[in-house]
């Protein structure tokens, strides 16, 4: 099948939440993860979270240097010479690293590395605080000290997004020793996504919704 009927295909598949139909496809079709990737930038649309973890987890299953070589190419996506909008970057490696963590170890800094930025607006910062959560959730001997700092500190960040991303993550990682009122008293709406579902509130109902829910 040409491009466009592959991505047609890959569509109809990530609407009826069919990733191992994908996953197969991947198999016999090398250019999944590109149409993927096509799929992956809307942060507002479960569509596109469900291609972002169908190609991380595609990535993570490649021979390893076959995983290694697109991961070499989703990190020169997100540098400004390649002259692609790189949106969904972090989170991708996010995934591919919760699947495949031996293979991917060193890649865990560089992608933490991606939450600095000269600006104060950084492109990467939210979706590399959901990446640390979700790689702290699953296999937390990979998430340094330093990686909960960054979570600590973006609680008070301006940006709702990454504010909110920060408050799930404390939740994954199970940081117990936070006082959580500044981000409680927060009425500002954040869209992120939670418990497979794009969810957009206030993130003071975000942090009540948490707190609500058991450990682990």
């Amino acid at each position: 099948m040409d491009f466009k009927e592959l991505k047609d295909s890959i569509k109809l598949l990530l609407a009826d939440r069919d990733i191992d139909g994908i996953v197969e496809i991947s198999k016999t079709n090398k250019r999944t993860t590109s149409a993927l990737i096509a799929f992956s930038y809307d942060k507002t649309s479960e569509l596109s979270w469900r291609a972002i973890m169908a190609v991380g987890r595609i990535i993570g299953n490649m021979p390893n240097e076959e995983g290694r070589r697109q991961v070499r190419r989703l990190l020169w996506n997100a540098t400004d010479e390649s002259g692609t909008v790189p949106w969904s970057v972090p989170e991708i490696l996010g995934e591919a690293i919760c699947t495949n963590p031996a293979n991917f170890e060193d890649i865990v800094p560089i992608l933490i590395g991606y939450s600095h930025s000269e600006t104060e607006d950084n492109i990467f910062l939210s979706g590399v605080i959901y990446a640390i959560g979700r790689i702290g959730q699953t296999h937390p001997k990979y998430i340094s000290s330093y990686a909960e700092i960054i979570v600590r500190n973006s609680l008070m960040h301006k940006d709702a997004d990454v504010c909110a991303n920060a408050c799930i993550a404390v939740k994954k990682l199970g940081l117990t020793d936070l006082n959580m009122d500044q981000p409680r008293k927060r009425t500002d709406v954040a869209t992120v996504f939670y418990q497979d579902k794009v969810m957009s509130l206030p993130i003071g109902q975000l942090v009540d919704l948490l707190e609500g829910e058991p450990n682990g």
